[in-house]
């Protein structure tokens, strides 16, 4: 009896053991798959993003976080090391363009008006933008010679747009009426209006494009010809900032690898789908950070994409590309990467170049 209570003993015994050991195993996995989730995670978002808008791996499409979405009981605050805006972060650039004296400053405008201009933008419910874009695009097409053009094309809109933008007689405007019927994606919708516009700029051949976002731009003379203080042969592509902060980082993509060389929404969306970061430190650390103001006084920054409101295109650089919303992305981004993979386009933030309303 006492030799069968002691088996009994010793079997319940391993048995513990035994749990205990796999136990310990699991939650040894467990912490070690939660510790390098998000640099896993970034790692794969930084491998997929798109090299070119012909042969490019895309990202998945995650969908944007739901408002009723129950917030999580505990999370985890997400904390970065850097917390400087991605403008503080970039290397120091040496291969800029060469500064214009002022002497050759003083050729500028009369050498504009030999010039022809595209402006260029897309229009959806901006009746009460109009007069203020009117305000300041007018001057700058009088800048350049007497046969450039507006073309504007408005869709989907449920104010007065259309009924205004009529009555802008220097204006060349179309309306594509209900587009979400046909197009029912938005950045889809988007880049269809943007290679539309893109057409009819290419039809009247001119030497520049002007591409500008209803809401946003308002960039007086002087702003704008900081654009051509710079030696000509030396960009391709000026984009602009804002007075109050750098707001378009989903159009920004850096020359660094790594510091907004990637679609940061996409990230800020899957670290609040699949981790245990609280999601409002995960919004500050990955896009609020780069958000910040861009002072003016600092000199040009390459990019590989950009855009904040507004931007000027020397024409022959963007031969061959077309912008694109698939997957869900912002139409830039790959538009941007083929003016640099099929002309070798040069593309900088100017923070001089600045629109001076506040978002």
């Amino acid at each position: 009896m006492g030799s069968t209570t002691t088996i009994y003993r010793i079997v319940f015994i391993t048995l513990v053991i035994f749990i205990s050991i796999v136990i310990a195993i699991r939650y040894g996995i467990y912490l070690s798959v939660r510790a390098t989730t998000n640099k896993n995670l970034l790692r794969v978002l930084l491998q997929s993003q798109p090299n070119s808008p012909e042969k490019s791996s895309v990202l998945p499409q995650p969908q944007m976080p739901e408002n009723n979405v129950k917030p999580r009981k505990t999370c985890e605050k997400y904390e970065v090391s850097d917390t400087r805006p991605f403008f503080d972060q970039e290397p120091p650039q040496t291969n800029l363009p060469r500064r214009m004296s002022a002497i050759e400053r003083t050729l500028i405008q009369p050498q504009l008006r030999l010039l022809r201009l595209a402006i260029v933008a897309c229009a959806y419910n901006v009746e009460q933008y109009v007069d203020n874009l009117r305000k300041h695009i007018e001057p700058i097409l009088d800048l350049f010679h007497s046969s450039s053009r507006i073309f504007i094309l408005e869709s989907d809109s449920t104010d007065k747009t259309w009924r205004k933008l009529r009555q802008w007689s220097r204006a060349d405007v179309e309306t594509y009426g209900i587009l979400a019927d046909t197009v029912p994606k938005r950045t889809e919708r988007i880049a269809y209006c943007r290679n539309k516009l893109l057409d009819k700029a290419r039809n009247i051949h001119p030497d520049y494009m002007l591409v500008v976002d209803f809401d946003i731009f308002s960039v007086n003379i002087s702003s704008f010809l900081t654009n051509f203080q710079y030696e000509t042969q030396d960009w391709s592509v000026m984009t602009a900032n804002l007075i109050e902060k750098y707001y378009d980082i989903w159009a920004l993509r850096t020359l660094s690898e790594s510091i907004v060389n990637y679609d940061v929404w996409h990230l800020s969306w899957a670290m609040q789908r699949i981790s245990d970061y609280c999601p409002n430190s995960v919004s500050r650390n990955v896009i609020d950070i780069h958000k910040q103001p861009l002072p003016a006084n600092r000199n040009l920054l390459e990019v590989r994409s950009a855009f904040g409101g507004a931007a000027i295109y020397k024409m022959n650089a963007t031969k061959d590309c077309f912008y694109s919303g698939k997957p869900y992305t912002c139409e830039h981004v790959l538009f941007h990467l083929c003016m640099r993979d099929k002309n070798q386009a040069r593309i900088f933030i100017n923070p001089q170049f600045r629109n001076d309303n506040l978002r």
